[in-house]
């Protein structure tokens, strides 16, 4: 959970060699311990994702530079 914003989902996950850090939408960012390497790998597959001169300008793109703090994307329907 977000120290922030007390937000319990739709987070940008962060693999910095071997350290996996969370983002908030509202750009608060910690490291997760619990999570791995491994596990950022599994989450996203090889390969995959978008490359950005920085990690700022991936928040940006994507976000969670604080301009949308306080809100979720919605969650997919099961039909």
């Amino acid at each position: 959970m977000c120290s922030q914003r007390g937000a319990r989902r739709d987070w940008m996950v962060i693999c910095d060699r071997n350290e996996i850090s969370i983002r908030c939408r509202c750009a608060h960012q910690w490291v997760e311990r619990e999570l791995t390497r491994a596990d950022y790998m599994a989450m996203i597959g090889e390969g995959i994702g978008q490359d950005y001169p920085s990690l700022e300008a991936a928040a940006q793109a994507a976000g969670y530079d604080g301009t949308l703090a306080g809100t979720y994307l919605a969650e997919p329907r099961a039909d």
